[in-house]
């Protein structure tokens, strides 16, 4: 009788653990539910905010100017003394400027692959501005596309993303660019350290509009932030950046440089290129063409 009951025992607790571990598990399982609905969920709320705020892609026009930049060019450039102060700085800016056609828009390309390589703890944001995309060229344009990229690089900063599109009838209504603005600073608050590289300010309009935002991001104590432009020396450009930066911010894109980019390339296809193939045969005129081509581009 004694042995029937302790086996009772025994079954009893053999069974009681089961149930015990079953519980366990269905409680893990409909946590693992939960969680998994609360992400679809928070994806397809941001999927939302993301369409609401129809941000222009910047990697396109990026994409476009790497393809044609050539090996070994822009290196006057990114190993240059210029850059590599600006780099060392917490807040630093900088205006590369030079002649229609120089090759700013590469260059813009090639810097931010350098920075792409340096960069792996902070945000680096970029954008060109395009006079062939309507959605491309004004402050409500940059400042869409720059809240979309924070967003991607750190994700923790989405929250203001959020409000901002609750306070707007959730999606009903598109923020007023002074909103985009508040929005974009409040978020570069919270980043820390960050890098923002905008090519051919020229293309922007109105200019008016967009030089005076990037004088209120440079001289904002609340953000640590590093400008990179590009853009032709135009009067109203320059005018507006003799206000508030140096001398030694400002860099003309040298000729003699670009000139060296230029026949470097130029070399590279008589020699390389399937197009002049004809021509290999020919040292004396392959010299000929490369320096008159180089000549005759005058720094285009």
């Amino acid at each position: 009788m004694t042995c029937l009951l302790a086996g009772t025992y025994n079954i009893t607790i053999l069974t009681s653990d089961k149930v015990s571990k079953n519980v366990d598990a269905l409680h893990d399982t409909t946590q693992q539910v939960h969680q998994g609905v609360g992400a679809l969920q928070m994806k397809e709320n941001m999927n939302r905010i993301t369409k609401w705020l129809s941000a222009p892609d910047p990697s396109i026009n990026h994409n476009e100017a790497s393809k044609r930049h050539h090996d070994g060019t822009g290196l006057w450039f990114v190993h240059g003394g210029a850059f590599k102060e600006w780099k060392k700085q917490t807040r630093s800016f900088l205006w590369l400027h030079g002649i229609p056609g120089c090759g700013k828009t590469v260059l813009s390309s090639t810097i931010i692959e350098h920075l792409k390589q340096e960069l792996t703890s902070q945000p680096l944001l970029y954008f060109y501005f395009d006079f062939n995309d309507g959605n491309k060229q004004s402050l409500d344009d940059l400042l869409r596309s720059l809240v979309d990229q924070i967003c991607q690089a750190r994700p923790d900063s989405q929250q203001s993303l959020e409000r901002s599109w609750a306070s707007h009838g959730e999606g009903s209504q598109q923020p007023s660019t002074d909103s985009l603005q508040s929005l974009l600073k409040s978020m570069l608050r919270g980043v820390g350290r960050v890098t923002i590289l905008l090519d051919a300010l020229d293309e922007s309009k109105p200019r008016d509009e967009l030089l005076a935002w990037l004088k209120s991001l440079f001289e904002s104590t609340q953000i640590v932030c590093r400008l990179l432009i590009t853009a032709r020396r135009e009067v109203d450009i320059e005018s507006a950046l003799q206000c508030w930066t140096h001398d030694e911010d400002r860099i003309p894109i040298q000729q003699d440089e670009v000139n060296k980019d230029i026949s470097a390339y130029v070399k590279d296809k008589l020699r390389n290129g399937d197009e002049l193939r004809r021509w290999r045969t020919r040292p004396d005129l392959q010299e000929e063409i490369e320096v008159k081509l180089t000549k005759q581009a005058g720094g285009m």
